[in-house]
């Protein structure tokens, strides 16, 4: 995301000092314990929120957010993206100190929960440190500290905790990425996001999740996603991490290989499906069969065979940035094929990171396009169809239907709504047969038939709901006479 930011010589410096002269951070001495906890901060965000997420025209109020960080440069600050979600002001205050130093985002990830920071007061810096990543990963087992401020507490919190495991997994702030994570055992607490875990004096990765599935223990962004984003920025600007664009099957039979006329001693992978606008839309088929990436043969398990290492081929892709070329080697219908394509962001999805107040109310029913907000609903477990929708929306060529899944999010209290109130999170199909595109085109179409009958057929319900024009009317005067809420905006 781009927040009309442009890189000054402080962040110039940073980026220099971090990826052109690794080996200085190796030669100096570990950091005093006193520098480490001058290196970690509470973040502190005030912002205007509706009062339900979903339910957007409700009354907005202040919310204060607490959460951790850590100082990568100078004034500035690296934490979570969901720590300064929505942010009207941002707060940094330093371990032991009363003192809050204004602070203002100037990148954010939504795709990998990553932001940062830049302190507004020069003075920060001369009170603060810099805390160095490490250059190595942390073996299973291996103990570790985790650093913050829990709760929002004023004082710093170290907390010992050691390595579980290295998986991949969703990350909650988007619900729809799933990244590389350490699984950690430790008391971690709601205020420690953003802060970061230590071995050996430097940053191992940042704590971003707490599991739900069990006492003490927690997720961190490694510091290869961290350097990912660091590094995807310095030209201004954060495009994300590249999408594989396609599904494949792998573990295949022989018997297989021989129908599709792919030789008996190939490896590699079978084209499922392509997603639309993707990095490999223009380039990949259907059933074709993928032997290299980059010169790199490909297993049948979908891993690409380095010297002495297997890496997945998912991994190695999002390892890479938005325009880098890829090459490939497949079969397609027995012939053998070389093509390239440029990498990039899957669009679709990106819309779905995305939250919004943007409503549409007509006769009480109210609709929202599917966003981070359904997916983390303040209203517990929402119909599982949205989840279906809102994960596989790509995956299971539900673009087919519409640009933006709408859905009705809400029903006001009326006597001529009580009987569709089991059509709640359900998905807008259609409307009088058209099947509208985005918000907009919904408000466009609705406008257009109102004075007849308006026919609202949603996925998963045999029976639409059919409102007549003076029903329709009746209920618009109710509603904003009994909840004082606009109709049809």
């Amino acid at each position: 995301m781009i927040l009309n930011y442009t890189m000054n010589k402080r962040i110039a410096i940073f980026f220099l000092f971090l990826f052109c002269f690794p080996i200085l951070s190796q030669e100096n001495s570990e950091n005093e314990v006193t520098d480490i906890y001058q290196s970690v901060v509470l973040v502190r965000n005030d912002s205007y929120v509706a009062e339900n997420k979903i339910l957007p025209w409700t009354k907005k109020n202040l919310s204060t957010g607490l959460g951790s960080g850590v100082v990568l440069g100078k004034n500035l600050i690296l934490t979570n993206a969901h720590v300064v979600m929505d942010s009207n002001r941002i707060n940094v205050r330093l371990n032991g100190s009363q003192t809050d130093y204004p602070a203002k985002v100037v990148f954010v990830g939504y795709d990998c929960d990553l932001a940062l920071l830049e302190i507004m007061d020069e003075s920060f810096a001369e009170n603060s440190k810099i805390l160095k990543m490490s250059e190595t990963n942390p073996l299973l087992g291996d103990d570790i500290l985790v650093l913050g401020f829990p709760n929002g507490q004023d004082r710093l919190t170290v907390e010992k905790g050691s390595v579980l495991r290295y998986e991949k997994s969703r990350y909650s702030y988007s619900g729809l990425d799933f990244r590389n994570v350490i699984k950690i055992n430790a008391n971690v607490q709601p205020g420690n996001s953003g802060g970061p875990a230590i071995q050996n004096g430097k940053m191992i990765g940042l704590t971003f999740q707490i599991s739900k599935t069990g006492k003490d223990l927690a997720y961190l962004i490694p510091n290869e996603i961290i350097r990912h984003f660091l590094k995807d920025i310095q030209d201004g600007r954060y495009d994300g991490f590249p999408n594989p664009g396609f599904t494949f099957q792998s573990g295949h039979p022989n018997s297989l290989k021989a129908v599709m006329k792919i030789p008996a001693e190939a490896t590699g992978i079978f084209v499922n499906r392509i997603y639309p606008k993707s990095t490999f839309s223009k380039v990949l088929h259907e059933k074709d069969f993928i032997i290299s990436m980059d010169g790199f043969p490909v297993s049948n398990e979908g891993e690409l065979v380095q010297t002495g290492a297997k890496v997945s081929l998912i991994d190695y892709l999002e390892s890479k940035y938005i325009g880098e070329t890829v090459q490939l080697e497949l079969y397609r219908a027995g012939k053998k094929y070389a093509t390239e394509a440029s990498l990039q962001k899957n669009f679709s999805l990106d819309l779905y990171r995305e939250t919004s107040d943007q409503y549409f109310l007509g006769a009480g029913l109210v609709f929202l396009p599917i966003s981070r907000s359904f997916f983390n609903g303040e209203e517990g477990d929402l119909d599982s169809s949205i989840k279906y929708h809102y994960s596989y929306f790509i995956q299971d060529l539900l673009y087919r239907y519409t640009n933006r899944d709408l859905v009705l999010s809400f029903l006001f209290d009326d006597p001529d709504l009580s009987k569709y109130k089991k059509y709640k999170y359900k998905i807008l199909e259609s409307i009088n047969q058209r099947v509208p595109k985005d918000l907009n085109d919904l408000q466009k179409i609705w406008e257009e038939e109102k004075n007849g009958f308006i026919v609202l057929k949603f996925r998963g319900m045999e029976l639409p709901i059919v409102l007549e024009s003076e029903a329709i009317r009746q209920i618009n005067i109710r509603v904003k006479k009994r909840y004082g809420v606009d109709d049809e905006k």
